[in-house]
């Protein structure tokens, strides 16, 4: 596309390719103005790309739900659905219902970043941004779009994320909640399964879902090892594991195994599956008996479910584990995750690791 002075005023000059792949030009001479000339080449160039493209008129909301319900036939993990649809309700439809997928411009992206970022947080603002970001490259590489309205924009949010030391608990409080939950009155009535949950994943590091979805065929008593290939999503069906590191083989230590057959002793009841949870998405249950405990015994942080995860990683980095090997515990799919999450640790690990090193070096001679 160009615009340029002639003798004769204006002309704009316009290159596209036809249906057989062919360069074709459209010029018009004679405009008063440039501004004119510029009006000419916007029509001829979104005439040209409606002929080409049969989603340039589409409202961005038709666009998305298209794309999504690909991506859901495509065969996603239940709780990835549910993300999926938790943005098209409440984001897609609120900011975008009146906009054309080909009318997306940077400024109006980049208002819509803001005003959402009221009351979120930068890390879920950053989460939303990407499934929708997803639909517009989407739409970039499908050429309705000729320049990409996301690009460098600034994510931002007015809310404070929690503190990465409020998402796990002390050692001292770990150690007391496991001796809590693993006695014999706590893993017969009618708590038995909040509680062994609660143990099960302060000992391990799972997460819910893999917790979950665990049967009698996965705890090895001889070799004192837990086996998570499988997942139980929100809907209740197992499916594989988040990513190919999440199938591992766990250590558990000796007394865990303990509490597991006392456990066992204790439920009399198995579905055809031998699951340890009856196959039933229990988390809710276990996340208000511990928050109830915690808060009863005045924890410092009150912390869910997941939290224990990140209490069992965190409590393994403040006793000198490798960062290798409790990533790999963990199922990351790479230890760049493991050290982002907890880089709040590995901080304070490298800084006894540097005092250490000079008390060593000063004792040289």
């Amino acid at each position: 596309m160009a615009i340029y002075k002639t003798s004769a005023g204006w002309r704009a000059d316009y290159t596209y390719k036809d249906a057989s792949g062919k360069y074709k030009k459209k010029s018009k001479t004679g405009f008063k103005t440039k501004r004119l000339a510029d009006e000419w080449l916007t029509k001829v160039k979104n005439d040209s790309e409606k002929i080409k493209n049969p989603y340039h008129d589409w409202n961005f909301v038709d666009y998305f739900d298209m794309n999504m319900n690909l991506k859901i036939d495509s065969g996603i993990k239940p709780a990835t659905k549910d993300a999926w649809r938790a943005v098209r309700e409440y984001i897609v439809i609120k900011y975008f219902a009146d906009i054309k997928i080909s009318e997306l411009t940077r400024e109006k992206y980049q208002r819509f970043l803001n005003e959402y970022s009221i009351g979120h947080t930068a890390n879920t603002v950053k989460k939303r941004h990407q499934i929708i970001n997803s639909i517009i490259q989407q739409a970039f590489h499908d050429g309705i779009i000729s320049i990409d309205p996301t690009y460098n924009v600034k994510i931002t949010g007015t809310k404070d994320s929690k503190d990465a030391s409020e998402k796990f608990l002390e050692a001292d409080e770990l150690i007391k909640l496991i001796e809590y939950f693993s006695q014999e009155k706590r893993l017969s009535d009618n708590s038995a399964l909040s509680s062994f949950m609660i143990v099960l994943i302060a000992y391990s590091g799972l997460r819910a879902g893999e917790a979950l979805a665990l049967t009698r065929d996965d705890i090895n008593l001889e070799k004192q090892t837990i086996s998570i290939n499988k997942t139980k999503g929100r809907d209740g069906i197992n499916t594989t594991p988040k990513t190919k590191n999440s199938i591992r083989e766990i250590k558990m230590p000796s007394n865990f195994f303990e509490i597991y057959n006392l456990f066992i002793s204790h439920k009399h009841t198995w579905n055809k599956n031998y699951e340890l949870f009856d196959g039933r998405r229990i988390a809710s249950n276990p996340n208000k008996t511990l928050e109830l405990y915690e808060l009863k015994n005045n924890f410092k942080n009150i912390v869910s479910i997941h939290g224990l995860r990140h209490s069992h990683a965190s409590y393994l980095l403040s006793k000198g584990i490798n960062i290798a090997y409790i990533s790999k515990r963990l199922g990351h799919a790479n230890i760049a995750i493991t050290q982002t999450i907890y880089i709040h640790l590995l901080n304070e690990q490298a800084l006894k690791e540097e005092q250490r090193t000079i008390n060593m070096l000063n004792n040289m001679i």
